[in-house]
């Protein structure tokens, strides 16, 4: 009896193992067995009631991100459904600027509204090994009532920052009124390629474009006039001459604005700006002006994008701001270069020579700058007065020593004030004989007259 009971028992468990064994080989073969793709796959659905978006990936591409991608693709795919194209009377196709900011500027303002997407809910998801499937879907009644109260709230800011824009301008506030019209046009942004119309007190208009007209209307009736119409550069005024420019708004000064000028320097080309005071002055200072480029001339102009809001985006402002016209002015410069008589007393060895070497090296260094030599004392702005002297040095080497002793004198022919005094000690010649030396002198101090005492000259006085 026990030997029956215990192969019983034994017969017993091995069939219960070979069952435990089926069942987990049908439940292997099961988990191979894939999902069908639903209909929404293959086939994409239309809906009077509802925005779709559908995206996937591939597992094998992208094996550890191929959800996040996918449902970005899936968002994508709803905003291209969802998104208003630029067309009609909208702000983006009314922009009068350069080729390439336009068509950069429409993409970017485009990608950032269609992105702006509230409320879809998931409709499906699907896999297999090989890719993931996702299906959003956005009711459309419900986002088009959100987006039109979204809408109305961004038409109402942007009124209030036009108005208030207006009144600024009436009081020529111009640094407010910029800036609350960049705000009320910036307040519309994310409708830029729809046409916003409003109802005003005017009646209906497209907001967005008519703020924009009343900012470049305004720039451009911003008028800049000068107290002379040419800088005129000459001896009596010490060749610096102040140009004051006034800004105006309508006849109403206008302060606080940045006024740039440039003009070239004998240094080179020199850029500055000023801002305008209480009654819209602003004072252009020209001197050290390039007299050998007879085109020079002082632009003065308006530096608008001072004006820039810093809490809105730079680079689409600087976008607006090439579409403003602006006032500027050019007004030659006009040098009248001072005359010179030129007086020497020119020694060698204390005998007057009857060569003037040194008023001649004066006289062709100052013709070569441009300037003018006077025939009579009575007609020049300047007198030059040159005294000079040689002495013996000696000799060294079989060779004699002379030193030239030189002091040029300038003055104001008319104030006898004393413009401009060099004097040039131990100009060394050096010759077989004592005369022959001197001239040596008298030859190094022409070069020194020429190359170093001229240019300091024209320094000082110029």
């Amino acid at each position: 009896m026990r030997m029956n009971a215990l192969l019983w028992s034994l017969i017993v468990l091995l069939l219960a193992s070979c069952s435990a064994k089926k069942d987990t080989t049908s439940a292997s073969q099961q988990a191979t067995i894939e999902v069908p793709a639903p209909e929404w796959v293959g086939n994409r659905p239309h809906s009077p009631s509802y925005y779709i978006g559908i995206g996937s990936c591939s597992k094998f591409a992208q094996p550890y991100d191929y959800q996040t991608i996918a449902k970005k693709n899936a968002l994508n795919d709803l905003a291209s459904e969802i998104s208003v194209r630029v067309q009609g009377q909208t702000f983006l196709n009314s922009l009068e600027v350069n080729k390439s900011f336009s068509e950069e500027f429409i993409s970017n303002v485009s990608t950032s509204t269609d992105a702006k997407i509230e409320d879809y809910e998931i409709a499906g998801t699907w896999e297999n090994k090989n890719e993931f499937w996702v299906f959003y879907r956005l009711d459309k009644a419900r986002y088009q009532a959100w987006k039109m109260a979204k809408k109305s709230a961004a038409l109402n800011l942007a009124n209030d920052f036009y108005q208030k824009g207006l009144e600024a301008e009436k009081n020529s506030n111009v640094l407010a009124a910029f800036d609350l019209y960049m705000r009320g046009i910036f307040a519309l942004k994310d409708y830029w390629n729809e046409s916003n119309e409003y109802m005003s007190a005017a009646g209906k208009v497209y907001l967005d474009n008519e703020i924009f007209s009343s900012m470049q209307k305004m720039c451009g009736n911003l008028k800049l006039s000068t107290d002379k119409n040419r800088v005129k550069l000459t001896s009596e005024n010490n060749f610096t001459q102040d140009v004051f420019a006034t800004l105006s708004l309508d006849g109403r000064a206008v302060k606080g604005l940045t006024v740039k000028y440039s003009y070239e320097k004998v240094q080179g080309m020199h850029r500055s700006e000023v801002i305008t005071t209480e009654v819209g002055h602003a004072t252009v200072p020209v001197s050290e002006a390039n007299f050998s480029n007879t085109s020079n001339a002082v632009t003065i102009e308006l530096d608008l994008t001072k004006l820039k809001v810093q809490d809105l985006d730079q680079k689409v402002q600087d976008g607006f701001i090439q579409s403003f016209k602006t006032d500027r002015k050019a007004l030659p410069i006009e040098a009248v270069l001072p005359s010179f008589f030129i007086t020497s007393n020119e020694l060698n060895y204390g005998a007057l020579t009857s060569a003037k070497v040194l008023q001649s090296a004066l006289s062709g260094a100052l013709v070569a700058k441009g300037l003018r030599i006077a025939g009579k004392e009575s007609e020049a702005d300047f007198v030059a007065t040159i005294e000079s002297n040689t002495k013996e040095g000696g000799q060294a080497n079989g060779f004699v020593v002379a030193f030239l002793e030189v002091n040029l004198v300038v003055k104001n022919r008319k104030t006898g004030e004393v413009a401009f005094s060099e004097t040039l000690s131990s100009v060394k010649g050096l010759q077989l004989n004592k005369d022959a030396a001197g001239i040596e002198a008298y030859k190094k101090g022409k070069e020194k007259v020429e190359q170093a005492m001229t240019p300091k000259l024209l320094q000082s006085i110029l």
